[in-house]
C-alpha cells in the first residue's frame, strides 16, 4: 500500500497555497508534519493559523482517501463543540477541499495562538517554577475534563502541542485534535492494530491488544503527567535516541520513571508524588477524579 505524504521536500509552493486561499494574505509557514503544513496569515482583519492537510490516497484502494477525510471531519467536529479556553478554536476559513498540482488537500483555519510551545521552552533548558507547573497542570486537566464530557480522548498531549501564552485567561492552550478518539463512535482506521500517537508519548494501555475497547480519559491523564514531568525536569524517561522502537515500547510498558522529586527537589513532595501517580502503568492506579485533581494542582499556584 503506497501513500504520498507532505514531506519537507514536496510541500506546495506558498504562491500556489495563496491561490487556493485568496482570503488569507501574508502567509508565513510556522509548522509542518507528515501530511500537514501550517501557515500564519492575515485573514480579513485578524491573524489566524491556516492549515493545509493532504488527503493521502492509494490509487488501488479509494477507502484510504475516505478514511482520512473522516478523520479530518472528526477533528473539526470536536473543535467546533469545544468551549474551553484551554483548547484551540476554529478560525474564520471554513473547511473546504482544494487541489494543488493535482494533489488533494483540506484547507481551513484555526485561531493563531501567539507564544512559545513547551517543546521550544524545554529545548532552551527552561525549568518552570512550581506555580507555572501547577498552572499548566490545571489548564490541561480542565481541557481533558471538557473532552471527557464529550467522550473524547485527545491521545496526543505532548510539549509540541501546548502553547504558553501571555493571556492570563488562557495561559496554556492545547492544540491538534488530529488523532482524537471518540468513545463509542464509528471506527475510522481500518487497521485496528496500528497504534496512533507519538512514540514517546503513548499511554501504556494503548500497547495492549484491543486497547480501543477499554480506552478512556485516563490515557490523557497519563500524557498530561508525562508532559508535566518533562517540562519540570527537561527529561522524557522513554526518549532514548537511537533505541529500536521495540525497546522504547517495552520501556513505556514496564519501566518506572525516576521519581520527579529526585530531579526537581525544589518542588513540593506532594506535587511530585501526584505527577508520579498519574504516570502509573495501569489506568486503574491513576487518580481519576478530575475535579479533585484540578483542585490539587491549584493548591500550588
Amino acid at each position: 500500500m503506497s501513500k504520498i505524504g507532505v514531506r519537507m521536500k514536496d510541500k506546495p509552493d506558498i504562491e500556489k497555497v495563496q491561490q487556493v486561499a485568496p482570503e488569507a494574505t501574508d502567509l508565513e509557514e510556522i509548522g509542518a508534519g507528515g501530511f500537514k503544513v501550517v501557515y500564519k496569515a492575515l485573514v480579513t482583519d485578524r491573524i489566524e493559523a491556516v492549515k493545509l492537510i493532504q488527503i493521502p490516497r492509494d490509487t488501488g484502494d479509494e477507502t484510504i482517501r475516505d478514511e482520512n477525510l473522516r478523520r479530518i471531519a472528526r477533528e473539526l467536529h470536536i473543535l467546533l463543540k469545544c468551549t474551553s479556553p484551554y483548547l484551540v478554536k476554529l478560525g474564520s476559513i471554513a473547511p473546504r477541499a482544494c487541489k494543488i498540482d493535482s494533489t488533494e488537500y483540506m484547507l481551513y483555519s484555526e485561531e493563531y495562538i501567539p507564544g512559545d510551545s513547551l517543546r521550544e521552552m524545554i529545548l532552551k533548558d527552561y525549568r518552570p517554577r512550581k506555580e507555572e507547573l501547577a498552572e499548566l497542570g490545571a489548564c490541561m486537566l480542565r481541557a481533558v475534563r471538557e473532552l471527557a464530557l464529550m467522550n473524547v480522548i485527545h491521545r496526543d498531549i505532548k510539549p509540541d502541542n501546548i502553547m504558553r501564552t501571555n493571556d492570563p485567561v488562557r495561559p496554556y492552550v492545547l492544540l491538534d485534535m488530529g488523532i482524537a478518539f471518540q468513545i463509542g463512535g464509528t471506527g475510522i482506521t481500518r487497521n485496528s492494530a496500528r497504534i496512533p500517537g507519538t512514540l514517546y508519548y503513548i499511554a501504556p494501555e494503548m500497547l495492549d491488544q484491543g486497547f480501543r475497547q477499554n480506552l478512556d480519559y485516563r490515557a490523557d491523564l497519563y500524557t498530561v503527567a508525562l508532559t508535566l514531568y518533562e517540562f519540570a525536569s527537561g527529561d522524557n524517561p522513554f526518549a532514548h535516541r537511537g533505541d529500536p522502537q521495540f525497546t522504547t515500547l517495552h520501556r513505556i510498558k514496564t519501566q518506572r520513571p525516576t521519581p520527579l522529586r529526585e530531579l526537581r527537589n525544589d518542588l513540593p513532595d506532594e506535587m511530585c508524588s501526584l505527577i508520579d501517580q498519574l504516570m502509573r502503568k495501569l489506568p486503574a492506579l491513576r487518580p481519576a477524579n478530575l475535579d479533585h485533581l484540578i483542585k490539587e494542582m491549584e493548591r500550588y499556584r
